[in-house]
């Protein structure tokens, strides 16, 4: 029942989604866990004792010795050494590193311990699943046992116990504080879906999550698109094609019709980008505008990528 995700070419952030929700659908509460600071308070020695049990290469043992105790080179240029703890967040073997740690200080400790439960981790994001609020409450208090232990920290203001509302019938006790939860990238509410086949029921399912439409949304924003007057539009697509395919291809994998809140921002900054492009629309109100943008999609409707998608303006 317990999920284990690594980091590598064999997992997905989308199959850890995927795996949460299904888990979602059998288990009513839902543990967000947030660890404070992961990869700059992990504990070289323990991180030392946890690669000893896969390697016990003398090379390897000291080249990830030498990484862990390298200085931090600051942008004012000072140094910053190490305290025997942390890895460069960003770091090409951290990742690694942080697996290996989060291996023996979580995953075979949770087995163990929780055989009833279940639980996804990629990275240091950790989702615990238990049929019980009560349950959930000594699951929380255990980590946080268990963490303190590894030297490690759960923030107590983001870690939360979330009930997982998938119908109209069956309700807890007490009115829950808390009804979603963010992973990855997605957020876990209660939506309205329809099978087919089937009428239209609650479930607890994923679509892109707030903070990263906000993301996205300030991305747009810094590209400077409505000033970009020297091109055509044919070249701005080109230029934005990498980021909506990127965009498309990670946020639209769960609930596809959330995406179109995030290409309505694009589609106004393309309409900001024809009034300044054109003198006839400067002067007048954003309506005439937005009929040109319209009447190019309509009549090209694959010039950009999120058109192709039907998220046209």
């Amino acid at each position: 029942q317990c999920q284990l995700v690594w980091v590598s070419s064999q997992k997905s952030q989308h199959m850890a989604v995927a795996q949460c929700q299904a888990n979602c659908q059998k288990y009513n509460w839902a543990i967000d866990l947030d660890i404070k600071g992961f990869f700059d308070n992990i504990d070289h020695r323990l991180l030392i004792r946890a690669v000893k049990r896969y390697t016990t290469s003398k090379h390897i043992l000291m080249y990830v010795k030498r990484w862990l105790d390298a200085p931090i080179q600051k942008r004012d240029g000072s140094i910053e050494p190490k305290q025997g703890k942390g890895t460069p967040q960003g770091g090409v073997i951290s990742p690694l590193l942080a697996n290996i740690f989060l291996h023996f200080a979580f995953d075979t400790w949770f087995e163990e311990t929780f055989p009833n439960c279940a639980y996804e981790r990629y990275a240091d994001d950790i989702i615990i699943h238990c049929k019980h609020f009560k349950e959930a409450l000594n699951v929380l208090a255990a980590v946080k046992q268990r963490m303190q232990r590894c030297k490690l920290e759960i923030k107590q203001e983001k870690s939360n116990i979330v009930y997982c509302k998938r119908n109209q019938k069956n309700h807890p006790p007490f009115k829950p504080k808390y009804v979603q939860f963010d992973f990855l990238g997605f957020t876990f509410k209660p939506r309205w879906i329809k099978d087919k086949g089937r009428k239209a029921h609650l479930s607890f399912t994923p679509a892109i999550s707030n903070k990263r439409r906000k993301r996205i949304g300030q991305t747009l924003y810094k590209l400077k698109i409505h000033r970009m007057v020297q091109f055509s539009i044919h070249d701005i697509a080109i230029l934005l094609e990498p980021k909506i395919r990127g965009w498309i291809n990670y946020y639209g994998k769960f609930r596809f019709s959330e995406m179109r809140k995030v290409f309505r921002v694009l589609n106004y900054r393309l309409m900001m980008w024809v009034r300044n492009k054109y003198r006839r629309f400067r002067k007048k109100i954003k309506t005439h505008a937005f009929r040109w943008l319209c009447n190019v999609a309509r009549q090209y409707p694959n010039t950009f990528v999120h058109w192709q998608y039907g998220f046209r303006p």
